[in-house]
């Protein structure tokens, strides 16, 4: 496992054609949760084979956020160890643990700390399994930006058991990458609305008038939906089927009379649910 600071030295060659520089670009604005992790892929799989790319939020307290996902090749099903990582794994990753500590010790909005990792330094079996042997992962490359209040924007990006451990030259590319990238999760992340940063004590006070509270189903469904996860993502991260999920979030909804996530969004910012403390 390593650690450290990206800075490239000067004079390095931007590793970035026009067209991938543009589609990256249009990605940050894009409504589409995946579009910007597909196109950080397709930038990165330009020279390194990447199995897949997951953005998520750290916040300075509380369960990562899922903030986009795309795979290097169609799945039949949601990304599974995504949401595993967070409902019971991060605590568990002690290079995330690492990062965090560091960043929190020296405080510096606007830097990009780099990590790469093996599965075989992950000595959590079970985090282990569920996040990497299960799902034919072999490393992670990931890239840290800190974005103040202790808050900080994490890209994974994980290479397939199939392929060879990642070279100098591959860790190279993706260190000239880096700040790029991450300044594109940056720009993403300032454009979203702030609902995804919400907390439960958030969600607390948008139903404390109601006279029909969330039932613990609709609750649970209704916060995931609002820290980003797409419905089928947290029906699996519940642990109940699809349809059900979609019942959940219906009944949720009705009652918090919103029809659809952005309305969601909108109705948790006006309730001033404390996302402001996250730089936007």
């Amino acid at each position: 496992m390593r650690i450290w600071k990206g800075n490239p030295p000067p004079g390095s060659k931007f590793p970035i054609s026009q067209s991938g520089l543009s589609q990256l670009l249009s990605a940050i604005t894009d409504e589409d949760r995946a579009r910007l992790p597909r196109a950080i892929l397709d930038l990165v799989r330009a020279e390194v084979d990447m199995l897949n790319c997951a953005m998520f939020l750290l916040p300075a307290r509380g369960q990562p956020l899922l903030l986009g996902h795309a795979e290097s090749r169609p799945s039949p099903t949601p990304p599974s160890a995504s949401s595993a990582y967070i409902r019971q794994h991060y605590q568990r990753d002690i290079a995330l643990q690492e990062v965090l500590r560091s960043n929190t010790q020296a405080p510096q909005a606007g830097s990009t700390i780099l990590l790469h990792q093996n599965a075989q330094d992950i000595v959590d079996p079970a985090y282990r399994n569920a996040c990497y042997d299960s799902v034919g992962t072999l490393q992670r490359f990931g890239i840290f930006r800190q974005l103040g209040n202790n808050n900080n924007l994490f890209i994974g990006l994980y290479r397939t058991a199939r392929a060879q451990a990642l070279s100098h030259s591959d860790l190279r590319y993706l260190e000239l990458l880096a700040n790029c990238l991450g300044e594109a999760a940056v720009q993403r992340f300032r454009t979203m609305p702030q609902a995804p940063a919400l907390s439960a004590s958030g969600l607390d006070r948008l139903q404390a008038g109601l006279d029909n509270k969330l039932s613990k189903r609709e609750y649970d469904l209704v916060l995931s939906i609002a820290r980003g996860l797409t419905v089928p993502a947290a029906a699996q991260a519940m642990g109940i089927k699809t349809a059900s999920a979609i019942t959940y979030r219906n009944r949720g909804f009705a009652k918090l009379g919103v029809r659809t996530q952005q309305e969601l969004f909108a109705k948790l910012m006006e309730h001033g649910h404390g996302a402001a403390a996250l730089p936007g």
